[in-house]
């Protein structure tokens, strides 16, 4: 007569020390990917901040009779205004046709591998005042 073995592996089930190891790999990549979206999203909005200081900055400059500490001047009052942390003074450039304002925004990071300053220029034509008659 043959006697009927135990066996040791679960009938149906899974191991039980399967789960926590699916859990101790599965948290940290969840957690990663979701760090990664919210620095993604932090880095977008740098750049959004940087493209609209660098135009504030431009269009103050490029206004007839006004010079570059008017679209420097302008520039860090838009930076103060959205709380964007500028790298540096805005460098503002003017030639006789154009104004090129070029503007460096600290960026917060979670993730190491995302820039952490982002930089924008801009270009804009300068007005010209022509009189009534000259046209």
């Amino acid at each position: 007569m043959t006697r009927p073995t135990r066996s040791t592996s679960t009938e149906g089930g899974t191991d039980p020390g399967e789960v926590s190891i699916e859990t101790v790999i599965l948290i940290p990549v969840v957690m990663f990917l979701v760090l990664m979206s919210v620095q993604a999203a932090v880095l977008l909005h740098g750049v959004t901040m940087a493209e609209h200081i660098s135009m504030q900055g431009a269009a103050a400059a490029a206004r007839y009779g006004a010079s570059e500490s008017a679209g420097m001047r302008a520039a860090e009052d838009a930076a103060s205004s959205l709380g964007a942390r500028l790298w540096g003074a805005p460098l503002v450039s003017v030639t006789a046709h154009d104004v090129t304002v070029e503007v460096s925004v600290r960026v917060p990071r979670a993730v190491p591998l995302f820039p952490e300053v982002v930089s924008r220029t801009t270009t804009v034509p300068r007005e010209r005042f022509t009189a009534y008659g000259e046209r």
